[in-house]
């Protein structure tokens, strides 16, 4: 007779069940009673343990792949507000809610479609499958071993220091501005919802639909404490890329200072960030520029794109000034402050002058942000003197959008006196391929005491057009289809016309369509001349 399988790791139990041996888990806890009853199969193929997770929108489950022999994690459209559980498992929607049951429904299968379109971004967790059984539907998340942001901050002294958390957070920055130009908004960025692998990277998990993100919905809502922007709190306000923006910037505080910000809803009232001075020694000024503008309460004065976000986080003037020429800018409340133009004055005292007003202008900037445990005019007076003291160190140069081979064969040469370490590559739509789309630390910071730069490669966009096949042969356009990030696959067909060997067509697209890199390309192939009957 076959041993009880344990609902949290599917290892095998000793007789009489109890506690797992491999994983720790107490195998007497009960299932929730809306949930599926443990080892039940759906889709022919995966098999249900313990609930990990639910909220208004679902029940995410632990589970086996029969196939493959893997853990997966299930997710579960269930709705509680709206759904009931039948005695043989399927879901109803509750009297009266069919219409919301169905439309949450298509939203639920819609998202998990876009999030598996995200399979190659390492920092997203990838959706292995999508299948409708028990009238509802069913997404398969890839079982990836982690532990929530909170939870590993906690165990490495409560706070990050920037260089490492920055790092950290440099890909799932990128991951997110790709993620909401594809349309697609978390609204749950939160310290629980990224959770640190066994490499010590950050994965963005814990998708939702939207109506299970804000409150004034048929769902139960979900807002993470002091990382939900205030326009989640009502149905009336547009929530997307801007609240996104938000809870990365709240949960990147969080990582630096220990703590979330205040809830959005009593922030509206005193929007100040407390920040230790310890902490705020430890910033590049520049970063908490970035980190508050990224947290302004209000929408039409906050941060609006990662992609303004992070030309801020990168200290790059450039970058900065090419997303102010296609969107408006979104800074602290203006400073009234009238400075005469310098005309007609000697330069020296145009410097002074403009020099003084820059230093008030900080210091006023600082007592809005950071409120009475913030810097003081010392502090600042400090942190520069520091920062001036430090111009004669060797100083990091600007590697964002430069090749990255041209760079590593500069630092082979002797040109540079620093070495370069690939900590990802990644799908980047602004940045070519094959070039450094960030680096740390920063463009003028210290060169670090090991002189090691550690940089993110750009793969290029996620979305490729299809090469022109004219003339060519299939070994040929197999080469570039493979280059570009296409898997090909051969069909091959008679032809009275072209050459065997050569391309006749793409099965399903035209040269030159947009697919997502590793989409499947089947390439039709002429054969020759069709066999005389």
């Amino acid at each position: 007779m076959e041993s009880k399988l344990c609902t949290n790791c599917f290892a095998g139990l000793p007789a009489g069940g109890g506690t797992c041996p491999v994983c720790g888990w107490d195998n007497n806890q009960p299932q929730p009673p809306e949930a599926l009853s443990f080892h039940t199969v759906v889709a022919s193929r995966y098999q249900v343990g313990r609930v990990k997770e639910s909220n208004g929108e679902g029940i995410t489950y632990t589970a086996l792949d029969l196939t493959t022999k893997k853990l997966v994690e299930l997710r579960e459209y269930f709705p509680r507000s709206l759904a009931v559980r039948n005695e043989d498992g399927s879901v109803a929607p509750a009297s009266g809610q069919e219409a919301d049951f169905d439309r949450y429904l298509d939203e639920f299968i819609a998202l998990a479609k876009n999030v598996s379109r995200l399979r190659e971004v390492t920092v997203v967790h990838s959706v292995l499958d999508l299948f409708e059984e028990n009238y509802t539907a069913y997404a398969v998340y890839e079982d990836v071993p982690s532990v929530s942001l909170r939870r590993w901050a906690g165990d490495h002294g409560g706070t990050l220091p920037w260089n490492t958390a920055n790092r950290m957070f440099q890909p799932v920055l990128s991951a997110l501005g790709l993620m909401n130009s594809l349309g697609i908004s978390h609204l749950g960025i939160s310290p629980d919802t990224l959770r640190v692998t066994q490499d010590n990277s950050l994965l963005i998990t814990s998708f939702s639909i939207q109506a299970a993100r804000r409150e004034g919905t048929s769902l139960e809502a979900e807002l993470a404490p002091g990382c939900a922007a205030v326009e989640q709190y009502s149905t009336k306000a547009p929530c997307g890329e801007i609240s996104d923006v938000y809870g990365f910037a709240a949960t990147l505080f969080f990582a630096l200072t220990g703590k979330v910000p205040q809830e959005a809803p009593r922030r509206m009232k005193d929007p100040r960030l407390m920040i230790s001075k310890e902490v705020l020694h430890s910033l590049p000024p520049f970063a908490v520029t970035a980190i508050a503008n990224a947290l302004q309460v209000r929408p039409a004065q906050r941060t609006a794109s990662f992609e303004r976000f992070k030309a801020e986080l990168s200290a790059a003037p450039a970058l900065v000034e090419e997303v102010d020429q296609t969107e408006a800018i979104r800074r602290l409340p203006p400073l009234d402050i009238s400075i005469p133009q310098g005309r007609g004055m000697p330069p020296f005292v145009w410097l002074i002058g403009s020099a003084v007003v820059t230093l008030v202008a900080l210091v006023i900037i600082a007592s809005i942000w950071l409120g009475d445990r913030g810097m003081s005019f010392q502090d600042l007076t400090q942190l520069f003197q520091q920062s001036s003291s430090s111009q004669a160190e060797e100083t990091v140069p600007n590697l964002v959008n430069a090749n990255y081979e041209e760079v590593q064969q500069k630092v082979e040469s002797g040109e540079y006196s620093f070495q370069l370490e690939v900590t990802a590559q990644e799908f980047n739509d602004t940045v070519a391929e094959g070039c450094i789309s960030s680096q740390n630390p920063f463009a003028g910071e210290p060169l670090p005491e090991d002189g090691t730069i550690t940089v993110t490669v750009s793969r290029g966009s996620s979305q490729r057009a299809l090469p022109e096949f004219a003339g060519v042969s299939y070994e040929n356009l197999q080469q570039v289809l493979t280059e570009n990030g296409f898997v090909p696959q051969r069909v091959d067909e008679a032809s009275e016309d072209v050459e065997a060997g050569y391309v006749l067509r793409y099965q399903d697209h035209e040269a030159g369509d947009s697919l997502e890199y590793g989409a499947t390309v089947t390439v039709v192939v002429s054969s020759g001349p069709a066999a005389a009957e």
